[in-house]
């Protein structure tokens, strides 16, 4: 074989060895940037979480009274002058989640839906497994359970309170 002197470039072992440690950095990196996308989604859905507990807990304050349920992802009329006019009760399709303000508080005081241990709480719907499993790593064992269908539930009150 004939090597030139004046020869430039690479060759295409070079150039598969090049791809192959790529992708293998990229193999390695990806599940710590999925981790990563998911702790920032759950430190947002936290922190909404708490805006709205502050929120709540300012208009019973003020009212005596908290807000009537609401639907998942409408942010409740009640809460409105507690909130950032820009606080949204849907963050899709940016997120899938919604929040939903659970009032299950029936005429006695007692849970409508007892199963739930709740009377309460502020709701988040979603399919995102990943992210509740987050969230529910991030808070611990706190007041975030499973309640019903897609939902976990942040108890603002427990019904033993």
């Amino acid at each position: 074989m004939i090597y030139l002197k004046n020869e430039k470039g690479f060759s295409l072992i070079e150039l598969m060895v090049v791809v192959a440690i790529i992708g293998i950095l990229a193999n390695l990196a990806y599940p710590q940037y999925y981790r990563l996308i998911k702790k920032a989604d759950a430190a947002r859905v936290i922190g909404d979480l708490h805006s709205i507990h502050i929120a709540v807990s300012t208009h019973y304050t003020a009212e005596g009274v908290y807000p009537d349920d609401y639907y998942p992802g409408g942010k409740p009329k009640e809460l409105e002058p507690y909130l950032s006019e820009n606080f949204s009760f849907d963050l899709t399709p940016e997120l899938d989640v919604k929040y939903d303000w659970e009032n299950w508080s029936g005429k006695n005081g007692n849970p409508v839906w007892p199963h739930t241990d709740t009377i309460y709480g502020i709701s988040v719907a979603t399919e995102d497994m990943a992210l509740i499993n987050t969230i529910q790593g991030m808070l611990g064992d706190s007041n975030f359970h499973y309640t019903l269908g897609r939902n976990y539930t942040y108890i603002i009150k427990p019904d033993y309170d």
